[in-house]
């Protein structure tokens, strides 16, 4: 594994997957940054009463089932959570992380995808929040150390550069 940003005491480390096993990671994850087609970053907020990160802002996405490729499962995850239609060749890979707060013990699979058709129908999963620039969400008090790397991440790739200069912070499908 090898260090590629430094978030207070090395919270995310950035994997190489030709240069580590695969079974030594307790899970894997299917995360995306979601922008909409109206050029909105799309992000997860976890209630209060949540189960795991509660009142956490974060990406969407979820675990890799067994049987299922990364963007088999990214695919699914995104379409169970926001009722997206989700071409594969759409999704970018942003890379592949661990989190300190797993002991990177969890391989998180993070991805870009720009929802140009209009194909989100809602979020059924924790509450959305919308915002017109990346500022807005890093602002955010409890966004997930992974969530931030992934927004940085899009940010040095020039994939936010879309991004509207005002929004509102609550979800309108």
């Amino acid at each position: 594994m090898q260090a590629k940003m430094n978030h207070s005491v090395d919270t995310i480390r950035q994997v190489d997957l030709t240069q580590v096993d695969m079974s030594s990671f307790t899970a894997h994850l299917a995360d995306c940054v979601v922008l909409t087609h109206d050029h909105k970053l799309l992000m997860q907020y976890r209630p209060l009463n949540w189960r795991s990160s509660p009142g956490c802002l974060n990406i969407f996405g979820g675990h890799v089932d067994e049987g299922e490729t990364v963007m088999q499962a990214l695919v699914r995850e995104l379409k169970e959570e926001l009722g997206a239609e989700v071409i594969e060749d759409d999704v970018i890979k942003l890379g592949a992380i661990t989190e300190d707060s797993t002991q990177h013990r969890e391989l998180v699979h993070v991805h870009f995808w720009h929802d140009k058709r209009g194909t989100i129908t809602g979020c059924y999963e924790a509450e959305a929040r919308r915002y017109g620039r990346m500022e807005e969400a890093l602002a955010h008090p409890k966004i997930m150390d992974y969530a931030r790397w992934s927004l940085h991440e899009c940010q040095s790739r020039g994939l936010l550069e879309t991004l509207g200069p005002r929004s509102k912070s609550a979800f309108r499908p």
